[in-house]
């Protein structure tokens, strides 16, 4: 199974401290975010890695130089990396196998091996989009910047998705599990001018196709702004699991 990892966008709301360096360049503890998600495939068994990259990523690409030679990451660039993010997930559809399931991951979600073990292992079987849930919503860092989900408990079947809902009870860590056919719902996303992948997962929703899966006490955190990644790095118990990762 492929992993595609979303890093095209420019992370304008870190660029006060990374002077344009790409998020997942950003150093936790000692280790980049993006070493991270990709000792997450590594302990997993993924060897498959398509990293989309758009803004600077030239600079994600030399630092990658020569590292993970146990791994096969290939590069694809998209260019109209100001566009959403959608459309990075649509440029990796020709690197994937037709008709065979495969994960996405933003590149600035920061988490471990085991949370991507249980998204890799969710079943299929009642949805073609299975994402990683955290129903611990009181828990959350910067809960407004949050993608808000209102889930049923019993069949774990998404009802809605905003980061402005009301009424919500899991928030979306950013690792997914997809049927080949999600592509199908992100081309008639982008056909609508709103390729987003939630503008996607929206369009599941409203045939019952969108899953949740919960990653339990799993830790992620989204280091989107300067507070998230200060957060990060002042996390002591944060620094222990890069270490055990």
């Amino acid at each position: 199974m492929k992993l595609i990892i979303i890093a095209a966008g420019q992370g304008s709301r870190l660029r006060s401290i990374t002077d344009g360096i790409p998020k997942s360049l950003s150093f936790v503890h000692g280790r980049t975010i993006i070493d991270t998600l990709l000792q997450n495939c590594k302990v997993n068994d993924i060897k498959d890695i398509v990293l989309v990259i758009g803004y600077n990523g030239s600079m994600i690409k030399d630092y990658l130089v020569g590292k993970w030679s146990e791994l096969n990451i290939q590069f694809i660039e998209n260019e109209q990396w100001n566009l959403e993010n959608g459309l990075s997930v649509l440029k990796a559809k020709k690197m994937i196998p037709q008709g065979e399931d495969f994960m996405i991951s933003m590149s600035d979600h920061l988490y471990f091996s085991g949370l991507l073990k249980k998204v890799r292992e969710s079943s299929l079987s009642n949805h073609f989009v299975n994402v990683g849930v955290d129903l611990k919503v009181d828990n959350i860092f910067d809960i407004d910047d949050g993608m808000k989900l209102d889930i049923c408990l019993d069949s774990f079947s998404i009802n809605a998705m905003s980061k402005t809902l009301k009424s919500y009870n899991a928030i979306d860590v950013g690792v997914f599990k997809c049927n080949y056919n999600f592509f199908d719902y992100l081309e008639l996303a982008h056909k609508k001018k709103e390729c987003s992948l939630s503008n996607a997962c929206g369009e599941l929703i409203i045939e019952k196709k969108l899953g949740g899966l919960d990653i339990g006490k799993s830790y992620w955190l989204d280091i989107d702004t300067p507070e998230a990644l200060k957060h990060a790095k002042a996390d002591s118990d944060l620094r222990n699991k890069v270490q055990r990762n």
